[in-house]
């Protein structure tokens, strides 16, 4: 298996394999297109996102973006809005599912606070702006089902690690669906710990790394 830096070219399997990871996102049920063009954003905006790909003979076999907490969304609905809006008139019945319906709320919410003549200061919990402390984490991750229980997983996992130590964090975060018992396993397994700060764990795991600082 090769771990290397994801590119352009790799985004359609990238997107593929999203998709099969996991169906009820936003950018699956609005398709591939909408996948690749979200991965895409988060290699070309202005953050410091990292994209690794663990591949097996040429075939993409699980991949990882990593890198400080950012706002990804504002930059991804003000550029693909138009985009966007055609893939959710093309799929009405998208409207009347509630997940998506948030979604959508928020995006809009974000594409009007982005207008140059509306701009408003939106609040880190709806993602108009960076985070005050700037903390490391996994912001996405899957496995190509049929490599899964191969080590891709921990393999991605370790490699985000070590980024975060050669960025100058001590500590590393994710969050992972609380259905997802295998991947909760792994990240146990690895020395990861859940994290509750409102008391009631909602999928947010942590793990402390060597001394580093930002």
């Amino acid at each position: 298996m090769n771990l290397r830096p994801i590119t352009r070219d790799d985004l359609p399997a990238i997107a593929a394999v999203h998709q099969a990871a996991f169906p009820r996102t936003v950018a699956s049920r609005l398709g591939a297109e909408a996948s690749r063009r979200h991965y895409e954003t988060l290699m070309t905006g202005p953050y410091r996102t990292v994209g690794l790909g663990a591949f097996e003979q040429d075939r993409l076999a699980g991949f990882c973006f990593v890198g400080i907490r950012h706002a990804s969304e504002c930059v991804f609905v003000r550029e693909h809005a138009w985009f966007l809006a055609w893939r959710v008139c093309s799929r009405p019945w998208l409207l009347v599912d509630p997940v998506i319906f948030r979604r959508l709320g928020l995006a809009l919410k974000l594409f009007v606070a982005q207008l140059p003549w509306t701009r408003t200061k939106l609040s880190p919990e709806v993602g108009g702006s960076e985070p005050a402390t700037p903390s490391y984490g996994i912001h996405f991750m899957a496995v190509d089902s049929f490599q899964r229980g191969r080590g891709v997983g921990q393999s991605l996992v370790a490699a985000c690690e070590s980024l975060a130590l050669q960025t100058g964090f001590s500590e590393i975060h994710l969050s992972v669906d609380t259905d997802n018992e295998p991947a909760i396993g792994l990240y146990l397994r690895m020395g990861w710990q859940k994290s509750s700060p409102s008391g009631e764990w909602l999928g947010l795991m942590t793990k402390q790394l060597l001394a580093g600082r930002f």
